[in-house]
């Protein structure tokens, strides 16, 4: 009998010790499992804001970015392909961010955004000191065309006023002009009468001057009559009683010509009046013209 009771008791015992065992095994277990558990709560949320400073840092750099191209304008414009390359690493990373967690493999992805982004900023820099260069650069070149351009007006101008001074050196002036209306006596005898009815020509006095810039030979000069009435006394209408003058075709009353030979030289010629042509009272408006497109003299005379 007290084997038996010693027996028994033995066996609860060792119950008694494995449930010890097991409770403190329990324990143990329950307390590495609260551990992990918050340990796993620890790193969800270095992992949420992991997630959220990549996220951040890629905001900042198309931010960045943007405000880029919109302050360089056109120049970020030959950029084009690195700024897809951007855009596309951008939206990679957000997939990434969105659906797996990889930190090594974001961090390297957000690594080559940032050296992209820096390079993408660095030619910019250059794009825009180069653009700034040849902004100088076309602004000195039109400032030189300018500059250039007023040089030739002015040599053009200057050119065009020595043109013209020679060209008004090397007309044949003509002093000492005059007209009368003169008849005859006796058949002969030339005397100046101022009657109209008794008017038989016109006389037509001048010097040609010397001028060594003019050359010597025949010159022709055409004399132009205007009556009271404005109208031209000329032998007919044909172009063979016509000359040229600044671009108009004119009748003249007598064509004049000289053999000039550069010294000063005195010119007499008269209109002779047609049998049966009156001359009509009044002023009378002489004009001298020359081959080279110039009036170069002018005189009247008057009738009673």
């Amino acid at each position: 009998m007290n084997t038996e009771r010693t027996s028994s008791t033995r066996s609860k015992g060792w119950v008694y010790a494995i449930l010890g065992l097991l409770a403190l095994i329990i324990i143990g277990l329950s307390c590495w499992l609260i551990s992990i558990k918050g340990n796993l709560n620890t790193l969800e949320k270095e992992k949420e804001q992991q997630r959220a400073d990549f996220q951040a840092e890629v905001d900042s750099l198309l931010r960045v970015h943007n405000e880029l191209k919109e302050n360089y304008g056109e120049l970020s414009t030959q950029l084009a392909e690195k700024d897809s390359i951007i855009q596309a690493d951008a939206e990679e990373i957000k997939k990434l961010l969105e659906t797996q967690w990889d930190y090594n493999r974001i961090k390297k992805k957000v690594t080559e955004l940032q050296a992209i982004s820096q390079k993408y900023v660095h030619q910019l820099d250059s794009l825009y000191v180069v653009n700034q260069e040849l902004v100088a650069e076309n602004e000195r070149i039109r400032e030189e065309v300018q500059e250039e351009r007023k040089q030739n007006k002015n040599l053009q101008r200057q050119k065009e006023e020595l043109t013209n001074k020679v060209n008004q050196a090397a007309v044949l002036r003509i002093y000492n002009l005059s007209a009368n209306p003169v008849r005859f006596k006796g058949g002969s005898q030339e005397t100046v009468t101022d009657k109209a009815g008794r008017t038989e020509r016109i006389r037509v006095d001048f010097t040609v001057g010397q001028n060594d810039l003019v050359s010597a030979g025949g010159k022709n000069f055409y004399l132009r009559i205007a009556d009271p009435s404005k109208s031209i006394i000329t032998k007919g209408m044909g172009d063979e009683y016509a000359f040229m003058y600044q671009g108009e075709l004119l009748q003249y009353t007598e064509k004049i010509h000289v053999n000039y030979e550069n010294k000063e030289k005195d010119v007499r010629a008269y209109y002779i009046k047609p049998a049966g042509r009156e001359m009509l009272p009044g002023y009378y408006f002489v004009d001298i013209y020359d081959d080279n497109d110039n009036l170069v003299g002018q005189t009247t005379f008057s009738l009673r």
